[in-house]
C-alpha cells in the first residue's frame, strides 16, 4: 500500500477569541471531496470516504484527530510535529467539511507564523491503493489531516502528489481486526526500523 496525501487549497484561516481575550486560530473549509476527480486525477467513491469519515468520528469525539506540519514520509502521526486538532467533521453535499484548531506547540507556533505571512492548505494522509482508472480502492485507510504548505517550486506540491514509501498491510481473514491491527503496526514500525537503520 501506498502513502497517498491530497491537498485542498479551499480552505481559509478564522481567528477566534475567547472570553479571555486570547486569541485561536482554526482552519476551516473543504477537506475532502467524494465522487469527483480531484487535482491528483484521483475518485474517492462516496461509500469508501464515507466509511472512513465514520471511523474517524470517534477520533474527533475522543480529541485524537491530530495532524502535522507537512507530511511525514510514513502513516503514523509524530507527537513532535502536531501542529493541528480537528475538532469538527461534517458532510455538505459530496464535501467533507472541517475545522482543526491550529495548537500552542512548536509546530503549532510555526504554523501561526506561516498564516500571518503566507499561505497555508491542508491536506489528508491516508494508505491505500489506486485503480488505473485513478478510483481509491476499497483498502483506502483515513489517517489524518495535515497542514502544509504549498510551494511553487515543487510540481509535485503544486499537484498536491505525495507518495511515500510502500507499506504492506498484513491483515487476512483469519486474524481478528485487533490481531490484524496489532500486526501491521508491527510490520510498519519494522519498515521504520530498517530505514533508520539504513541511514546511519
Amino acid at each position: 500500500m501506498k502513502l497517498i496525501t491530497e491537498l485542498n487549497r479551499d480552505v481559509r484561516i478564522v481567528v477566534e477569541e475567547s472570553d479571555d481575550k486570547d486569541k485561536t486560530l482554526f482552519i476551516t473549509g473543504i477537506y475532502s471531496s467524494a465522487n469527483i476527480e480531484n487535482n491528483n486525477k484521483r475518485r474517492y467513491p462516496r461509500s469508501v470516504l464515507e466509511r472512513e469519515i465514520d471511523k474517524i468520528l470517534n477520533r474527533v469525539k475522543d480529541r485524537t484527530l491530530w495532524g502535522e506540519l507537512g507530511h511525514p514520509p510514513n502513516p503514523e502521526v509524530n507527537p513532535e510535529r502536531i501542529a493541528i486538532l480537528t475538532e469538527e467533521l461534517e458532510w455538505k453535499g459530496d464535501d467533507v467539511m472541517g475545522r482543526s484548531k491550529v495548537l500552542d506547540t512548536p509546530m503549532g507556533n510555526i504554523l501561526k507564523t506561516l498564516v500571518k505571512e503566507g499561505r497555508m492548505g491542508i491536506s489528508s494522509r491516508g494508505l491505500g491503493t489506486v485503480a488505473e482508472s485513478g478510483e481509491v480502492n476499497e483498502d483506502f485507510t483515513l489517517i489524518t489531516w495535515d497542514a502544509v504548505t504549498d510551494p511553487s517550486n515543487n510540481p509535485s506540491w503544486v499537484d498536491g502528489i505525495y507518495e511515500g514509501q510502500e507499506f504492506d498491510v498484513p491483515y487476512r481473514p483469519r486474524y481478528t481486526m485487533q490481531q490484524a491491527q496489532q500486526e501491521y503496526y508491527k510490520k510498519i514500525w519494522q519498515v521504520l526500523t530498517d530505514i533508520e537503520k539504513g541511514m546511519k
